[in-house]
């Protein structure tokens, strides 16, 4: 059945079938329509009322606080991901761009989320705003054959253009689901195109918009209620459960998504529905069409080296020049005949290089490098367009030439951030002992009393783009400098695994891993890195305190274990104390574990694991410890808080409900901004923690 429905508009929308092949997910065809909720415009947000554009006051200048940061907009993925949909698109005609933006509201616990329109030609135009929501559609993927594995990342909304610039189609999340609407580029009421039966992946308007194809996650959805259903008996507790994400099994395997098309056509009747069906499947795009990809080489093992990859013509190429390796994202040009490619290069693989690669005439031609680091890019015209970050600037949309590489800004989402003058961010580049290259950016206060000593906050483990919070963004790094700390963000080196592998090196795995190689490697990097900055600037060495989650949790509590720098750490996540650890995720961690051959069983290990566990080694620990825990990450600090209790050490934790490995609630970050910088002011005025006398 076909069916058709008559909007307020001079359009109808009627959903059929059709299979449309993408690069990234398999798609499935299946039999029959489905209707769609068209009765309604979606709710506008209500917690939008600092979206709208302020230009910055006279007065420039004034020190970052914490409220700079949460008010921020933001666009694309939450991670510099060079590879990922851009977040922007640019209209027929290369005039106008949409944005797809979020805006955190702490007071609501909520994001303002709409579309942004700008004219390029008239920079100084007021923006088109279209509100379109405020529940945050956050990022989901497949862990180790665990589909719908979920996160705190948002997803990279990207809005499209119908082909003659008249309608906006764009991704939301309504009631927990992601679908699909379209809009008026002159704004108004928001059409829904897919239901709430399952979230939208990927979408295409047809060539002469009539239609717009989609894909969703059908498949995952169904399996998901028979999970559901499953749970009316009780679960088998086996490699489907991982206890960290969810206290229920996920399904396991791939998903096919299902693809269908929903048409745009005048209201009334119209042409049969088999003639509406083959016009859809014309405007598919073929699997086999030339394109310019990244793939990473299948070996050697742990070696992770992203290579430039190019179909023309029925041929595919695997780039084989050195600057084609550690590549983030590629497009083949019109014409089929040039690939433009970013990629990680210089010391530490810190600086984004630009190049243009004419596919049968010798080498990559490097078009620029630059230490700005992009996430997300698209096409218009002769240009490149990406989301850029800088040490001192949050992301904005740029500019690339493709043939000089000249870099300029032509959208700046946050105008207001001019008014705020960041405290001085000096590069630092270093190497550890085994020869690994890092760097960090040493961001100072803008004003120092004469001979006075700085306390120091150590933030990780990625220092490169936009100096916000860290991994995981809990430490705000300028308004921590502006309050008068030494803050000193660090990237972690290279794996010491990775860089055996691409030196050509043997790599003993169980060797390396009962030794802990890599987390030495780390913790070198940053005694280096803080002699660094003991050599430039005054340094008090009784207030040292060092921050991170994830990795960085892990090296900061490596350096609680084999060294007395730090008097503080302050923790997203925490601990790696192997009776947890071994046990308490779930079955397919435990087979991660050992196929990366980590020292088990535990008990028989002891010696190997007390290299990195707090709780076997508390009686050793001479710092103040703060925890802020996602609640599903909680259960891993247990044993180390029990165990630093009970020999006196000053430890306690905050759990933050409804959370993920990266903490997504505005009300939550807030929270964890204010908390974290009371602590270390707290800490820096005091005495530091007292330590055992024996060690």
């Amino acid at each position: 059945m076909l069916l058709f429905l008559t909007l307020p508009a001079p359009w109808a929308f009627a959903l059929v079938h059709t299979v449309r092949l993408t690069s990234t997910a398999a798609i499935d065809a299946r039999e029959g329509s489905q209707p769609f909720d068209i009765e309604r415009p979606a709710a506008p947000a209500d917690t939008c009322k600092n979206l709208a554009f302020r230009l910055p006051r006279q007065e420039h200048g004034r020190a970052a606080v914490p409220a700079d940061l949460l008010a921020l907009r933001d666009f694309g993925p939450s991670a510099l991901d060079m590879g990922s949909p851009a977040g922007f698109s640019i209209a027929p005609g290369g005039r106008q761009l949409a944005v797809q933006v979020r805006q955190a509201n702490p007071a609501a616990n909520a994001y303002c989320q709409a579309i942004l329109i700008f004219d390029l030609a008239k920079p100084k135009a007021a923006q088109r705003i279209i509100v379109i929501g405020n529940e945050l559609a956050r990022a989901s993927f497949t862990l180790d054959g665990l589909a719908g594995f979920p996160s705190g990342g948002a997803v990279a909304l990207t809005p499209r253009w119908s082909p003659d610039g008249s309608w906006l189609a764009f991704l939301m999340q309504e009631a927990g689901t992601i679908r699909l609407f379209v809009t008026r580029c002159s704004g108004g009421m928001l059409f829904p195109v897919s239901g709430h039966g399952a979230n939208v992946t990927d979408f295409a308007w047809s060539a002469d918009g009539s239609a717009i194809t989609y894909a969703d996650d059908e498949g995952l959805q169904k399996a998901r209620r028979r999970l559901a259903d499953q749970g009316r008996e009780g679960y088998l507790y086996d490699d489907r459960f991982w206890m960290l994400a969810e206290p229920r099994p996920f399904p396991r395997g791939t998903f096919a998504d299902s693809a269908r098309v929903a048409r745009m056509a005048p209201a009334g009747p119209g042409t049969s529905e088999d003639a509406r069906a083959d016009n859809g499947l014309a405007s598919i795009a073929q699997a086999d069409a030339d394109k310019a990809w990244v793939e990473f080489d299948p070996s050697p093992r742990f070696a992770y080296i992203s290579r430039l990859h190019v179909r023309q013509g029925g041929r595919e190429i695997a780039c084989g020049y050195a600057t084609c390796t550690d590549v983030g994202a590629a497009w083949l040009l019109p014409g089929g005949t040039d690939v433009v490619f970013l990629r990680r290069e210089g010391f530490a693989r810190a600086q984004t290089g630009i190049y243009r690669w004419h596919i049968d005439h010798g080498h990559p031609r490097r078009l620029a490098s630059t230490s700005d680091a992009f996430a997300g890019c698209a096409f218009a015209a002769h240009r490149l367009l990406c989301g850029r970050e800088r040490s001192d600037h949050p992301r904005d949309i740029a500019e690339i030439d493709l043939d000089d590489g000249q870099i300029r800004t032509i959208v700046d989402l946050n105008p207001e951030w001019d008014e705020v003058a960041p405290a001085p961010v000096h590069r630092l580049f270093w190497k550890n002992r085994f020869g690994l290259e890092a760097i960090g950016d040493l961001v100072m206060p803008s004003t120092t009393p004469a001979g006075a000593a700085l306390p120091l906050v150590v933030v990780q483990y990625d220092t490169r783009g936009f100096l916000r919070g860290g991994i995981g963004d809990e430490y705000p790094i300028f308004p921590l400098a502006e309050a008068g700390f030494a803050v000193l963000s660090i990237s972690r080196p290279m794996d010491y695994n990775t860089m055996l592998a691409r030196s050509g090196r043997p790599v003993d795995q169980e060797k390396l891993m009962r030794d802990w190689t890599d987390r030495a490697s780390v913790h070198d990097s940053l005694v280096t890195a803080i002699k660094l900055v003991q050599s430039r600037v005054a340094i008090d060495p009784a207030h040292r305190a060092i921050t991170g989650l994830s990795d960085g949790a892990s090296t900061a509590t490596y350096a609680l274990i084999h060294s007395r720098l730090f008097s503080l750490a302050i923790l997203g996540t925490c601990c790696e104390d192997p009776s947890v650890t071994t046990t308490a995720i779930g079955p397919a961690y435990e087979a991660m574990l050992k196929d990366y051959q980590y020292p088990l069983p535990w008990d028989r290990n002891k010696e190997s694991w007390a290299k990195i566990s707090l709780a076997m080694n508390a009686q050793r620990i001479c710092a103040e410890i703060l925890i802020e825990a996602a609640d599903r990450e909680a259960r891993m600090a247990l044993a180390s808080l029990a165990s630093l209790r009970a020999h006196r050490i000053p430890a306690e934790m905050y759990i933050y409900p409804d959370e993920y490995h990266v903490k997504w609630q505005p009300a939550h970050r807030q929270a964890i901004y204010r908390r974290n910088m009371a602590k270390l002011i707290t800490w820096r005025a005091g005495a530091p923690a007292a330590c055992p006398q024996s060690d």
